[in-house]
């Protein structure tokens, strides 16, 4: 979760406690080129920075490489193929790269015959920046395998260099692309600066409810920093009257080699990884000059090679992992390479302290998820479950809580006439008041401790409930989609363009369960009156800040205020069962 997201997700959070508490109580820059993978006999390139040597193993055989014989590109663009079960992909000559990737697991719409999702670019996803003659515009050469398992792409350079690409499936959403470039000439040959480029990514057309919200993002991650989110970079570099586009090296990765980059929207996501972390990053993103606010239009990450030269009869290999496909959890875990990363599971910048609990807890809770919906294959009923044992489990914080608000109400009278008797003297009064917590064996703070050892389980739980694409078109009751709004009625509804229930039945029971827990005797006309306040404004805050979320988290927290309804209830009725 990044710290765009986080910040008032943690206001919010806090909030919550202090009002129960209140109302219980009163109511590109150029790096190192890329590995050469030697074919027969391994010697230094030249190479044309330090660092590029460091890492640059080249071929020189004895005599010049053989090179299969490259075909001439045709003009018109040719589309191949590539299936597995899971994923179609559609490869481009144009750039070498992937024109469209449908998800076959995956419906585009919220209908019952939908066509599966299709993730497609304007240009080639994977085609190179930089190097003429096989930009995501130029033309190469493409064959299919005869097995149908991979396809090449191939084309001679104005260089001189010969450039060979293999593209082939390694499990459901993973690929291998083997590139190489040789110099079959009798003079060294030199390969520019270049970067690979993802696809560039929008949000996907369902996102269109929830207004003004954009989950776009690019990520890096590297083998000792770990994992760095850049969307609210995006966000603070564009504004009104800024750059339609931005093409962005982060201050902070400058000079730092990544084990792969990743740019992704709420569902979806692609990850590309060289085979060795050799590659620095960029950031391309951009937005359309109409839209109000600082929301990118689409994105893209890339991988960044520096300038080396190939020796006459040499060859350099740039080998990469890419991963196009759902944002699950245990698909991305069963990938490898840490790419469960794009999950935002970590806690970043300023709360990372917290980060040693709310991952466990965030892998917990959408483990448990799943297994609800394992035995009951409804997402909606899934959450009700979960909201219940999560209830469970807090039960005795929250009871402790519960009865220490309540003793600090009975005692409320007490405070204050010492309040009154001492208002000149507030030492005697600080006095007093702590000596009458100690007769009565009330902790002040008693009632808020146990909510805010809740808040982490609160964070990781907006987390989850937010970004699982299990959640997708998952339905309950009247609900469609409880990834989504509810969007009911959509554009018809002044002010709010659409009318979303489940807010407005979590702000009515948050009243309800105010109501049930405010103090049964006489209060002072202050109490009454801050009592009243909080009735309603609490409420009205959460509304506001629930209406526009996905409807899976306000059935989370409506079921958690019903949840809390029927415990108070109980605890009022077996209290006057006693006193009968």
């Amino acid at each position: 979760m990044n710290k765009k997201d986080l910040v008032p997700v943690i206001l919010l959070a806090l909030l919550i406690p202090v009002w129960m508490f209140i109302d219980r109580t009163f109511i590109a820059p150029k790096y190192p080129a890329k590995t050469p993978v030697p074919a027969e006999q391994v010697v230094e390139a030249t190479p044309v920075t330090t660092n590029a040597a460091a890492s640059a193993d080249v071929v020189r055989p004895e005599a010049a490489p053989v090179v299969a014989e490259v075909e001439e590109p045709a003009t018109e663009e040719i589309i191949e193929t590539l299936e597995n079960g899971k994923v179609t992909l559609e490869l481009s000559s144009w750039g070498g790269g992937i024109k469209s990737a449908t998800l076959q697991d995956y419906p585009e719409l919220n209908e019952k015959d939908s066509a599966p999702v299709e993730i497609g670019f304007d240009k080639a996803a994977l085609a190179y920046e930089g190097l003429a003659g096989i930009g995501a515009n130029e033309a190469l050469a493409i064959r299919k395998a005869g097995d149908g398992r991979s396809v090449t792409f191939s084309k001679t350079l104005d260089s001189g260099l010969v450039y060979q690409r293999t593209v082939s499936f390694t499990n459901d959403y993973v690929l291998t692309i083997s590139d190489r470039f040789t110099n079959p000439g009798a003079n060294a040959a030199t390969l520019d600066d270049a970067r690979i480029l993802t696809g560039r990514m929008e949000n996907p057309a369902d996102m269109k409810a929830m207004k003004g919200v954009s989950i776009l993002g690019v990520d890096s991650f590297t083998p000792a920093g770990g994992v760095n989110y850049w969307g609210k970079k995006l966000h603070k570099l564009h504004d009104k009257n800024g750059p339609v586009s931005i093409d962005l090296v982060p201050e902070e990765m400058s000079g730092v080699e990544v084990d792969w980059v990743s740019t992704k929207n709420k569902f979806f996501v692609q990850i590309l990884r060289p085979e060795e972390p050799v590659a620095t990053m960029a950031i391309l993103s951009s937005r359309d000059p109409s839209q109000k606010g600082v929301v990118p239009e689409d994105i893209a990450s890339a991988l960044v090679f520096k300038q080396q030269v190939i020796g006459a009869g040499e060859s350099v290999a740039n080998n990469y992992t890419y991963f196009i496909g759902p944002k699950n959890y245990s698909v991305l875990k069963d990938s490898g390479y840490s790419m469960e990363k794009v999950m935002e599971f970590e806690t970043t910048g300023a709360f990372s302290f917290m980060n040693w609990l709310m991952e466990p807890a965030r892998r917990f809770l959408l483990w448990t998820l799943n297994k609800f919906f394992a035995v009951i294959p409804n997402y909606g009923v899934a959450i009700i479950l979960l909201t219940l044992l999560i209830r469970i489990l807090f039960w005795p914080l929250t009871h402790k809580s519960t009865e220490s608000m309540k003793r600090m109400q009975e005692i409320q009278p007490e405070i204050k006439a010492l309040q009154a008797k001492y208002k000149k003297d507030p030492q005697r009064m600080q006095q007093e008041t702590m000596k009458l917590y100690k007769e009565k064996k009330v902790n002040p703070m008693g009632g808020c401790i146990p909510m805010f050892v809740q808040i982490p389980v609160f964070i990781a739980l907006f987390t989850v409930l937010r970004n699982a694409i299990e959640l997708r078109y998952a339905g309950f009751l009247w609900i469609a989609d409880l990834s989504q709004p509810e969007n009911l009625f959509a554009g018809s509804i002044p002010f709010v363009g659409s009318l979303n229930i489940l807010p407005l039945l979590m702000s009515v029971s948050m009243i309800w369960q105010q109501k049930l827990s405010s103090p049964g005797t006489a209060a002072t006309p202050e109490q009454q009156q801050q009592q009243k306040m909080m009735m309603f404004m609490m409420p009205i805050m959460m509304l506001f800040f629930f209406y526009s979320m996905p409807s899976g988290l306000v059935l989370y927290w409506t079921t958690s205020n019903l949840l809390m309804i029927a415990q108070t209830g109980f605890r009022n009725l077996r209290k006057k069962t006693v006193k009968a």
